[in-house]
């Protein structure tokens, strides 16, 4: 009984084993990752996302400033105050409210950085658009535009840049959307791809870099290093 038991789990271990001998393995990690799989709104007023810096009153906005789109029942509000320093850091501001109200009454604040643009240079959507119905279904999305190292200590020209897309999934709450963010992760690759004028090689380098790191993500040929259940 031992006997059939200890050659049954060397079995199972052989079975295990000889896909990672035939070259099967885990893709590699994704050069970017989202800093927020999900955004939960405060149930009333606008505050800072949990862990952000806090740079500013959030929700300290003109009237007249805010961008706004129908999502649903409700309507969806950004405010993208940037960009900044060298950097490129932005201040946005999302927020919910009802038709019949001008501006957000629940949001939060958050900081990102579009320091990646001084690889990608040319791009249709510029400049950047913060809030777009992208999939036509009459919902806006939210559009994090966030950016990633190209190498490991990456200067500040060693980026690139990517587009985190949410969707409203209640009027408390903004999720990711992955399928939306690889599609603009390959709209955004293809913009990388395109020539640009410049006589630097080196930009040229970042540039094909950025876009298969983007493909990568765009294809799933690479993992996220944390929350893969989130995916």
């Amino acid at each position: 009984m031992h006997l059939r038991l200890m050659s049954f789990v060397i079995f199972l271990a052989c079975l295990w084993v000889s896909p990672v001998l035939a070259g099967d393995s885990f893709p590699p990690p994704c050069l970017m990752m989202p800093d927020q799989l999900e955004m939960r709104l405060p149930s009333r007023g606008l505050t800072w996302l949990q862990g952000e810096d806090l740079r500013g009153t959030c929700g300290d906005v003109p009237a007249k400033k805010w961008i706004r789109n129908h999502s649903g029942s409700v309507d969806l509000f950004v405010y993208a105050d940037g960009p900044s320093g060298s950097g490129r850091f932005w201040n946005i501001t999302v927020g919910v409210a009802g038709r019949q109200h001008l501006k957000p009454t629940l949001g939060v604040c958050l900081v990102t950085s579009t320091v990646g643009w001084r690889t990608l240079q040319r791009y249709k959507r510029a400049p950047l658009s913060w809030l777009d119905d992208l999939d036509n279904d009459g919902r806006a999305e939210l559009i994090i535009w966030s950016s990633f190292p190209l190498r490991k200590d990456s200067s500040l020209a060693e980026y690139g840049l990517i587009a985190w897309v949410y969707r409203l999934t209640s009027e408390d709450s903004l999720a990711i959307d992955w399928g939306l963010s690889r599609r603009m992760a390959r709209e955004v690759a293809e913009a990388y791809r395109s020539p640009l004028d410049s006589t630097d090689p080196y930009l040229g380098l970042l540039r094909t870099e950025a876009a298969d790191a983007l493909e990568r993500f765009a294809d799933e040929r690479c993992r996220m290093l944390e929350n893969d259940a989130g995916m």
